[in-house]
């Protein structure tokens, strides 16, 4: 059986540790290992600063590790490996250097509920990683807990069709033995036909996936997922970050950390043909 692997970056905030209590327990749900990863940033000038084995001893990072691993473990009842990892870099470099070296099956971070971004350390690096990881990010609110993920709801916009990273989605939907929702908000005043080209288009993709389609008519785009996303008892909603349009990258990136369910952002594949016209 396929062991994947999840990696939980931590600064040991409250926040933090959330998500890596999210991450574990969804570890032992997809048969997954998990890491986790606490990177310690060097001061812009460290002539400055210096970093002496003293400053290592007093923030005791590896101790810390130790501690939430074992609470891990603890949680999990022993299920599940936990790797700890503590290194001395940049968070964004040394997250996207393990990523391409584990291949992992998610980065799963936490964030502040409500739409404030806490100011924690990996408040700024969960932004970048929606953006421009090219693996998998799974952005866990505040204090939410895990629960089996069997209903999954892709937002779309019904363009750029064969961007949709299928064999991603397929993978995702495997792990959980989740159903998929597509889920389209429409902000003209005319619906989306149900044999538009758009639409003909997708649901032929996506066919292998026996998907089921969600219309909604909402001028604010976040809005209206969060309304078919409740309507449908979802689970995890997926977004795909673009370059432009509906869903380009910052707008994912705010949709993530303002969503009250648990948000993937995974990205488009690299073979991408034209746009068709709504």
């Amino acid at each position: 059986m396929e062991v994947r692997t999840i990696i939980a970056p931590t600064d040991f905030s409250n926040v933090s540790n959330n998500a890596a209590h999210y991450a574990a327990k969804m570890a032992e749900d997809v048969n997954a290992q998990l890491i986790l990863l606490h990177v310690m940033e060097l001061p812009i000038t460290v002539s400055e600063f210096p970093v002496t084995e003293a400053v290592f001893d007093e923030i005791s990072m590896e101790d810390e590790l130790k501690k939430l691993k074992s609470d891990l473990l603890k949680t999990t009842k022993g299920k599940i490996k936990i790797h700890v990892t503590n290194i001395l870099g940049s968070v964004e470099n040394e997250l996207k250097e393990i990523c391409n070296i584990e291949k992992p099956f998610a980065v799963v971070m936490g964030t502040h509920t409500h739409g404030t971004l806490q100011r924690f350390l990996l408040g700024s690096t969960a932004l970048y990683s929606t953006r421009h990881l090219e693996w998998p990010v799974l952005i866990v609110p505040e204090d939410d807990t895990y629960k089996p993920i069997r209903k999954i709801g892709l937002a779309s916009d019904m363009k750029y069709i064969y961007s949709v990273p299928l064999n991603q989605i397929a993978s995702i939907l495997d792990a959980f033995g989740a159903s998929l929702d597509v889920f389209h908000v429409n902000r003209r005043a005319r619906n989306i036909e149900k044999d538009s080209v758009e639409s003909i288009l997708l649901k032929q993709r996506l066919l292998a996936l026996n998907p089921r389609f969600s219309t909604i008519n909402d001028e604010d785009v976040e809005h209206g997922v969060e309304a078919l996303a409740k309507k449908n008892d979802t689970d995890l909603i997926v977004v795909i970050p673009r370059s432009h349009g509906l869903f380009h990258k910052a707008q994912s990136a705010e949709f993530v950390f303002r969503s009250s369910l648990p948000v993937m952002a995974i990205h488009e594949s690299k073979f991408v043909e034209e746009e068709i016209d709504a």
